[in-house]
């Protein structure tokens, strides 16, 4: 790691230990000649009683501890997550050869992706109920527009030099396909997995919301019934750690298999 990386992850760590350290002061000044607190832990808990919330919620000893939660949600997110990329990648590959068939279904994807996915969330759930099956289907329906589109788009301005310089070299329709056109489509597909892990752990934790009694989502729900905030943040700052987790997973694949790319030569990313 380089001075620059080591630089950044100081910055981070104190912007991280300052905002705590603000929010707990915050939850026990009050305001000059008042009764109430600068930030209201009835809202927003403090962090000293999220920490002593989130050992209480690990124990072994609970119906649903913590980690379980945690592994419900992220398993199920991941299942969505990959069954959305390969089938919007595999779509959006060979949509993209075939034009006829593209302006045939153009119509009617357009409609359906400008439906707003939580409003499908209700009817996902009547049809395949309150298991991991409906959550991984919600997952799959948001992560399955943006990587065919980004797909799409790759094909389409996939450089026809390449294309031509290919054929003048007697490459077959499957040769230009599995050395232009899905090398081009796969860089406009990572662009999108970033972004498609995360709503792939937003379609299951709203699902989580109206099925089931397990995963992340049924602890915030179940901490609003209670009026419980501190179970709430521990749930909210779970997902956060969650989300920055799996995308820097995506961004380190990406990385790797995408390694061919100029952008990636000597590159470190000062983020993740």
């Amino acid at each position: 790691m380089n001075i620059r990386r080591w630089r950044i992850l100081a910055w981070q760590t104190a912007l991280f230990i300052a905002m705590f350290v603000v929010w707990q002061w915050g939850t026990q000044v009050t305001w000059l000649a008042q009764h109430i607190k600068i930030l209201d832990p009835f809202f927003i808990s403090s962090p000293g009683r999220i920490w002593e919330r989130f050992f209480e919620l690990s124990q072994p000893d609970l119906a649903q501890p913590l980690q379980v939660r945690i592994v419900t949600t992220v398993v199920t997110a991941i299942c969505g997550f990959f069954v959305g990329v390969s089938s919007g990648f595999l779509c959006g590959l060979y949509l993209g050869r075939s034009p006829f068939l593209s302006s045939v279904l153009q119509p009617y994807i357009v409609a359906f992706n400008t439906m707003p996915r939580i409003a499908l969330v209700p009817l996902v759930t009547l049809l395949f109920g309150f298991g991991a099956v409906s959550k991984v289907v919600n997952a799959w329906l948001i992560v399955f527009f943006i990587v065919f589109f980004n797909t799409y788009e790759g094909v389409m301005n996939v450089d026809r030099d390449l294309v031509n310089a290919a054929r003048m070299l007697g490459a077959t329709p499957a040769q230009i396909m599995r050395t232009v056109y899905r090398p081009s489509a796969l860089a406009w597909t990572f662009a999108a997995l970033t972004p498609a892990i995360s709503f792939a752990l937003i379609g299951v934790v709203i699902a989580e919301f109206l099925g089931g009694d397990t995963g992340i989502g049924y602890l915030i729900i179940s901490s609003l019934a209670t009026l419980e905030a501190a179970d709430m943040m521990v749930a909210l700052l779970v997902l956060g750690v969650v989300g920055i987790g799996l995308a820097t997973l995506v961004k380190r694949v990406e990385r790797y298999l995408l390694r061919w790319q100029p952008r990636y030569y000597g590159h470190h990313d000062p983020v993740v």
